[in-house]
Order: C-alpha cells, then structure tokens, then sequence
C-alpha cells in the first residue's frame, strides 16, 4: 500500500468552499499562520492590495502547457476524460458532416439528372413549337394566296 502522501500547499490557491479544512502553515515557535504571507492570498484591505502591487516585480506570468507539466507525473484522469471526450464528438461531428454531404451529394446527383431530362424535354418541345409555327405561317399562306386569287370563282356568294 502507498504511503500516505502530505497535501500541498499550492500559492494562490483558495479552498473550494468554506466547511473545506484548510492547511495551517507555521513557523517553529509561532501559532500556525501569524504573521505569515502566502504568495497570492487575498488581502485584507484596499492599502495591503496597493502595497503588494507596488512591491511585487513585473514580470509576466508564466503560462504551462499542460497542468501536468507544472505538478509533474502524468496527465491527470480528467484530462484523459477529456482527451477521449474530446476526441468521440470529433468523431462524431465528422461522421454527421460525411453523412449529411453525401446525402445532400446523392440529392443533388439526382436533381441534376432531373434537370438534364427536364431541359432535353424543353428543347423537344421548344422543337415542336417550331415546326407548328412553321406549318401554320405555310397554311395562312396558303390561304392568302386562295383568298386573293380572282381566277377561282367566288365561293363565298354560294354558302
């Protein structure tokens, strides 16, 4: 069995809520906590906040890659959960994206053959039209000429 490990004191790190027991820092000699600073703990007042400000060097934060990196060991149960997590709604976002464009594929497939038979029927009938203009501009014709000729007797006094 492990040995019992002794909880850290991470600076800057608060308790998740109050009835959470927190650690007591202290120095031989001293009740636990007087007169001590933790590194990133909250002041007391508005002039404790501006006299730390002002004492506290500029240097910029420095920022891990992975929280791993910074308590050492390996990746942590919630980032392999994560990682999995992560990496099934990959999968399934791209199996949804495959699914729908190659049903809208297969739809467009067959609108376009529609199509192809829909304008090859226009064209037909736009054909058609043609010839019957054709043959009805023959027949008025025609009937002009018959209609003007003065050689033929009348045929209409007869009716």
């Amino acid at each position: 069995m492990a040995a019992p490990r002794s909880p850290r004191v991470v600076p800057g790190e608060a308790s998740e809520s109050d009835s959470e027991p927190e650690l007591l820092v202290g120095t031989a000699g001293q009740a636990p906590g007087a007169g001590l600073k933790v590194p990133g703990e909250a002041s007391e007042t508005e002039e404790e906040e501006e006299e730390e400000e002002e004492q506290r060097p500029k240097t910029p934060p420095v920022l891990a890659e992975e929280p791993a990196a910074v308590w050492g060991g390996g990746p942590s149960l919630l980032q392999q959960r994560l990682r999995e997590g992560t990496g099934r709604l990959r999968g399934a976002v791209g199996s949804a994206l495959r699914q729908s464009y190659g049903s809208a594929a297969r739809s467009l497939g067959g609108l376009g053959g529609a199509l192809g038979r829909a304008q090859v029927t226009a064209a037909a009938a736009a054909h058609c039209l043609r010839l019957a203009r054709r043959d009805l501009r023959a027949v008025a014709d025609t009937i002009d000429i018959v209609t003007a000729c003065h050689l033929l007797p009348d045929i209409r006094g007869q009716l």
